[in-house]
């Protein structure tokens, strides 16, 4: 009787896979060209998933946990054509990207370039992470991105504190109205919040309103410096929230970033090993972070190089292999590059379930 519900799980998981097509193609392309890199090649450089261009350094806000306030390296914007050839470069290794910053609303032409990302340059993915302040001032964006990410931290306002997310979160919440009767689907937005020992209460008050609109969830805990505070693991309140999150997510109560083993993980500040190349950052002006942009080192260009591939390997040249630094940043996209890298079938049968 195991066996045959073994059985049943692994063709029902199948079934599921194959009905997500292309997504999931593009899943099994990337998991065996990973695994080859790793097993035949011996490096820990995967391949692109998905791109993460920094539209501008610029931003109106100047929330406390933002690690791009004053980054350690900085790029100039380019003309908007040379930034659409740039998108060009990035669309030949991989097919997903998003704009971030700073605030990437602040850049005048930013919905051109989503519009090209996703008109011309054919992204099939093209996401879109904001503070929400302006969006009613950016609508043609509504065109052209798949996803917003908005990122909130507090649904109480606090008028004292203009230049916070606080001060603005009634414009905030405006525009996600007006974003949900501009999207196909409210799911296409996702509110994405910063968890801080001041908010743990208006992070659960996020948590609902995400479950009565019907956007996504997602979370991770604030960094200071770049590293986790670790000191929410003695904080009852943050404990009870974490497995909150989780059982909510496990239960499929809502539709939350994650899967319930990756959210244990990345709440509880467990063991994990990143694989910063699956989610490559680029800087406005092209340059490329190697590993990863909290070690501040830039390997390449991709206007010069022309490849993700040159870079990576010019950067392994230049600093090594990607070191082994399990368990520093709890960034959610790197916990998911370590799932996806390590546990793949766990993942995928996660996810599904």
């Amino acid at each position: 009787m195991e066996d045959q519900s073994k059985t049943f799980s692994t063709v029902q998981l199948l079934r599921e896979l194959v009905r997500k097509y292309p997504f999931v193609l593009k899943n099994f392309k990337h998991y065996f060209q990973n695994l080859y890199r790793r097993e035949i090649l011996r490096t820990n450089i995967v391949a692109p998933f998905a791109a993460i261009f920094y539209t501008t350094h610029k931003c109106n806000l100047e929330c406390s946990y933002c690690t791009q306030k004053e980054p350690d390296v900085f790029s100039q914007e380019l003309p908007t054509e040379k930034t659409l050839q740039l998108l060009r470069v990035i669309r030949r290794e991989t097919d997903s990207i998003l704009f971030t910053g700073g605030e990437p609303l602040l850049r005048p032409d930013i919905q051109e370039l989503a519009d090209g990302a996703r008109h011309r340059i054919k992204f099939r993915s093209v996401m879109l992470v904001t503070n929400g302040t302006l969006l009613h001032k950016r609508q043609k964006l509504f065109e052209s991105v798949h996803g917003l990410i908005v990122s909130l931290d507090s649904l109480a306002p606090a008028p004292s504190e203009p230049m916070s997310k606080s001060g603005v979160v009634g414009r905030v919440l405006e525009n996600l109205q007006l974003a949900k009767s501009r999207m196909a689907r409210p799911s296409d937005i996702t509110i994405s919040t910063v968890i801080e020992e001041w908010n743990l209460g208006e992070v659960e008050r996020i948590l609902d309103y995400c479950q009565e609109q019907g956007f996504v969830f997602s979370t991770q805990s604030a960094q200071k410096e770049k590293m986790p505070n670790l000191r929410l693991r003695q904080n009852p309140k943050y404990v009870a929230l974490a497995q909150k999150i989780i059982q909510r997510r496990r239960s499929g109560a809502q539709a939350i970033n994650g899967t319930p083993k990756l959210l244990k993980t990345l709440l509880e500040f467990g063991d994990f090993q990143c694989f910063p190349t699956m989610f490559p950052r680029v800087y406005p002006n092209g340059d490329v972070f190697y590993p990863c942009e909290p070690l501040k080192k830039v390997a390449g260009n991709l206007l010069r190089e022309g490849s993700f591939r040159k870079i990576f390997a010019r950067g392994r040249r230049l600093y090594g292999d990607i070191p082994d630094c399990k368990a520093i940043c709890y960034l959610f996209g790197n916990v998911v590059s370590s799932y996806y890298v390590r546990d793949f079938w766990g993942l995928a049968a996660d996810t599904i379930r």
